[in-house]
């Protein structure tokens, strides 16, 4: 973890310890493809956004990078305010608006850092992908990351949008897609880089419905 002393890292590895064990206990979560996970160097993880329960799933996906969350402001009240800024994650407005967390999240990746992003700004209404807004584009053409997409699939039955707290019980799968060169997304017409990161993140959402509908219908893995 660039830039980060021995302390810093040994609590992010027991927070992402006791996440994990609560989304395996919980949800019997599925990681797939970690392997994909660019070992060094800056990268932007794009993810579709179903649930709370993201920022941890993507977070214990990519568990051996430390990573920089961009989360809604309203989620850095009190004491668990407290602990996700303690694992460096960043406000940001539910508008995307707030440049200050964009400067935060360009500084991450230019330390060659990991940063995770919902370009798609908000919650799924319903589990389904949304389109993705346009400031994930100042990142990628500032620094020119590798981008690693990502699928969640399981998280919105488990705690869906308009529910206080999430439900104890569930399925919950992870997928990595292949990683995209950032520079040539950077090079690309704006429309043309959304289309292709919204494609990457439906396939790897798409591949973790496969192993989520299979594994509830008792399929072997």
């Amino acid at each position: 973890m660039p830039g980060r002393g021995f302390v810093s890292a040994a609590w992010w590895d027991f927070c992402a310890f006791c996440c994990w064990s609560a989304l395996k206990i919980c949800y019997g979560l599925r990681r797939t493809h970690r392997e994909r996970v660019p070992r060094t160097g800056p990268v932007l993880v794009i993810s579709n956004h179903q649930s709370f329960l993201d920022p941890m799933i993507n977070g214990v996906t990519v568990w051996d990078r430390q990573f920089t969350a961009l989360a809604r402001d309203t989620l850095f009240v009190g004491p668990f305010g407290w602990l996700i800024r303690s694992v460096h994650a960043q406000p940001i407005k539910r508008s995307g608006g707030d440049l200050e967390a964009m400067r935060v999240a360009i500084k991450e990746l230019e330390a060659g850092r990991l940063v995770i992003l919902y370009p798609e700004g908000t919650r799924s209404q319903d589990g389904e992908m949304l389109p993705f807004k346009r400031g994930v584009m100042l990142l990628i053409k500032r620094v020119k990351p590798a981008v690693l997409p990502m699928g969640v699939d399981g998280a919105f039955e488990a705690w869906p949008r308009g529910r206080k707290v999430p439900k104890l019980r569930g399925k919950v799968v992870c997928s990595c897609g292949e990683p995209l060169d950032g520079a040539a997304l950077a090079a690309m017409p704006e429309e043309e880089a959304l289309a292709t990161m919204h494609a990457a993140v439906a396939a790897a959402f798409a591949d973790a419905r496969t192993e989520l509908t299979a594994w509830r219908g008792g399929g072997a893995r």
